[in-house]
């Protein structure tokens, strides 16, 4: 386990486990910053194709709820906050975005909720996790319940949606006969 609290090898595990029949669902909280640190860039990438690739191939048997942040804490330190994380953020935004809209449009199976921090929140008050549902059984029930009622309160989240991937492409505005 490193310093992030986030271990490795028990994220992967349940993430293998979630091929499994037995496994009827999942819940996914990814809202600490240090996934967004260069050193998590591999490890984030690994994680959404994971789910991904679960979701795809059971997708109607098996429910993804998964939590992200709508945005970056709003502390003191934010204008030190390194560029790359920055970055990272709006690219993870982006690419999970352009996922939803193109491989599960309208599945209520695998959603993506943000949490919202309000501007004197510096972290999430969810602890990153993976837990799973085996044949009746959640690995942590208190940590699923805590996540699913934050998921559940009103203006605590909203879903992730492509709304603001330009899926029309460079020329789409400037010349509409790209479209005959």
């Amino acid at each position: 386990m490193s310093d992030s609290g986030i271990d490795r090898a028990v994220w992967r595990e349940r993430l293998a486990a979630l091929e499994s029949p037995s496994v009827s669902a999942a819940v996914v909280v990814q809202c600490g910053q240090v996934w967004l640190e260069p050193e998590y860039t591999a490890f984030r990438n690994e994680v959404d194709r994971a789910l991904m690739s679960a979701h795809l191939r059971r997708r109607a048997d098996l429910t993804i709820t998964r939590v992200i942040l709508h945005n970056l804490p709003n502390a003191p330190e934010a204008p030190a906050r390194a560029a790359t994380v920055d970055r990272a953020f709006e690219e993870w935004h982006h690419r999970l975005s352009a996922a939803t809209v193109l491989l599960s449009p309208g599945l209520a199976t695998h959603r993506i909720h943000r949490l919202i921090l309000r501007g004197d929140e510096v972290a999430a008050a969810l602890p990153d996790m993976v837990e799973i549902h085996r044949e009746g059984d959640w690995t942590d029930t208190r940590r699923v319940q805590a996540a699913l009622h934050m998921v559940e309160s009103e203006g605590a989240t909203t879903h992730l949606t492509g709304y603001d991937v330009n899926f029309d492409g460079p020329f789409g505005d400037a010349d509409p006969s790209v479209y005959m």
